[in-house]
């Protein structure tokens, strides 16, 4: 045990973890907590807030955790829409967050509105919200996708899809050039890029992007763009709405993308952030998009 001083010319030695040391990991509450090897898990489905402690000594987990966040997925767009965007994906399950003995707060992205028939016909989806930690992460709620001739697909973590009445551009996915810890581990694409089909194109997805409705008619719009696989929960997320279609039915990406059927599209899946399948023929609604997650993990142990 070490000397650290003499009082009345007895020696002085630290005990444990006295406050020459310290312990050597954070201690923090927040979210709903599991437990997996040394680690703690904390996940959100909900806004919350991530409270840390104390920090420790150690030299990587004693001030730094890993997290995984996803914003809301975009509402698709009706009649002949694009699917929404979904939301933009930051992942840092294999590199590091710094934190500060203070409280977190934690916003959970809501998924984006349809705005198929019964929202107001042809109109285009709205843009899912913003995940965020504090000012140290946020994840881009994904863009809305386009009704039937509604102009482009709105921007986001990924892009919405364009409507099938004229060939304007999917949106721009933003989440992959965004500035720090965001734009080195962000992962965002763009939504498909119409065609003059009378179907609706694809939202992009965490992995790439949405896919362009066929110039053939009466078949189906465009797929969605695939999600991605993040590392704390082995869980694909992130994934693009279809296209509305005008025969059979288009795939939302993988990770929660909701399909474009000739009909109702669906709802992107929440907790994904998955973008909303656009509306088919005859101002059909459009599907919602999915809630966004984040989940933290750090070493307790």
């Amino acid at each position: 045990m070490p000397l650290i001083g003499t009082r009345g010319g007895a020696s002085v030695f630290a005990f444990g973890f006295g406050s020459a040391s310290g312990p050597p990991f954070m201690e923090a509450t927040g979210g709903s907590i599991s437990t997996s090897g040394d680690f703690k898990i904390h996940t959100y489905n909900s806004g919350g807030s991530f409270v840390v402690s104390a920090l420790g000594t150690d030299s990587t987990y004693g001030k730094a955790v890993n997290m995984v966040a996803v914003g809301g997925g975009g509402g698709g767009g009706g009649d002949h829409g694009g699917g929404g965007g979904a939301g933009g994906m930051v992942d840092m399950s294999n590199a590091f967050v710094t934190v500060a003995a203070t409280t977190y707060p934690i916003g959970i992205g809501g998924g984006g509105a349809q705005n198929g028939g019964g929202q107001g016909g042809d109109n285009r989806g709205s843009s899912g919200g913003n995940t965020t930690m504090g000012s140290l992460i946020t994840a881009q709620g994904g863009g809305g996708g386009a009704g039937w001739d509604q102009g482009p697909g709105l921007d986001g973590g990924s892009g919405g899809g364009s409507g099938g009445g004229v060939p304007y551009n999917g949106g721009n996915g933003q989440q992959g050039s965004q500035p720090g810890n965001s734009g080195t581990y962000g992962y965002g694409s763009s939504g498909g890029n119409g065609q003059y089909s009378h179907h609706g194109s694809g939202g992009g997805g965490a992995t790439n992007g949405g896919q362009p409705g066929p110039s053939r008619p009466g078949s189906e719009g465009g797929n969605g763009g695939n999600g991605r696989t993040e590392g704390i929960t082995s869980t694909t997320r992130s994934g693009g709405g279809a296209g509305g279609s005008w025969g059979g039915t288009s795939s939302g990406g993988s990770g929660g993308g909701g399909d474009g059927p000739a009909g109702t599209g669906q709802p992107g899946s929440n907790g994904q952030g998955g973008g909303g399948g656009g509306g088919g023929p005859g101002q059909s609604d459009a599907g919602s998009g999915g809630s966004g997650f984040l989940v933290i993990k750090r070493k307790f142990q």
